[in-house]
């Protein structure tokens, strides 16, 4: 796990983290459970704000003001909610809360986001890897899940086959698939090297590059998406998660709330 900056909070809830509150519930707003499961850490002594000890789960805190959270000997970074983040996904992992025969991809995830009600954007195919976002905001998961928000989507393809001239234009003119009334063209195509070209895409068909890439003669061997509109996934290692900040949220066209 990547642990994001402590202190400097992605996204939001600027309000309402400049209120008081008790500290169990401030425990709970961060994902440590119930209330007395929270009350518990804090009367075993296993909370740390700001490098000292809390007694009292009853002590009055403000979230923008703690600068460090330390729960049972680990570090936590101080959320705000909503909040937003980024994953690089590695293969063999399903965007799924029942995974049906691979593990789910939420396990590379701290388990206080469960708590939180965190949901993927989307999905990517458990042989595909990249950038998948989360975030336990349902407004911004529905608007970049919807078919009527275009956002392009940025994948690295490998093919079986030595790349062609013909395969690159089939695909920035558009192939009909199957079931599809209408050919689907790719918004960006560029070949990198014999086996790999970047490709761009604003629908989210099923499978939707692998079948293109099929239907112009070659086959995908690995799909790997590299960036979400203006958003890349840059150089955060498989496997490991960050929160965005506005401006990241802001290259996908939605405002940071205030």
């Amino acid at each position: 796990m990547t642990a994001p900056q402590a202190g400097a909070p992605a996204g939001t809830g600027r309000h309402a983290r400049m209120r008081a509150m008790e500290l169990y519930r401030f425990l709970q707003q961060q994902g440590f459970g119930g209330r007395k499961a929270c009350r518990e850490l804090v009367d075993y002594g296993l909370v740390e704000l700001d490098g000292v000890v809390a007694s009292d789960w009853r002590m009055a805190v403000t979230p923008a003001t703690i600068r460090t959270l330390r729960v049972d000997g680990e570090m936590w970074p101080v959320l705000a909610l909503p909040c937003y983040l980024m994953l690089h996904k590695p293969a063999g992992y399903e965007t799924s809360h029942q995974p049906q025969h691979h593990l789910s991809v939420f396990r590379l995830l701290p388990w206080q986001f469960a708590n939180l009600g965190i949901a993927a954007v989307g999905r990517l195919d458990v042989d595909t890897t990249g950038l998948l976002l989360f975030s336990t905001d349902g407004q911004f998961v529905h608007s970049l899940s919807s078919p009527r928000k275009v956002i392009p989507k940025c994948y690295q393809v490998t093919t079986r086959h030595v790349i062609t001239p013909q395969l690159l234009q089939q695909l920035r003119d558009g192939v009909l698939l199957h079931d599809e009334s209408a050919p689907l063209a790719a918004t960006l195509v560029e070949q990198l090297d014999e086996h790999r070209f970047n490709m761009s895409i604003t629908q989210g068909k099923y499978h939707q590059v692998k079948r293109m890439v099929a239907a112009a003669g070659n086959r995908v061997e690995q799909l790997h998406r590299i960036a979400m509109g203006a958003l890349s996934l840059g150089e955060l290692a498989e496997g490991q998660w960050r929160l965005l900040d506005a401006a990241e949220l802001a290259l996908l066209g939605y405002p940071a709330p205030a």
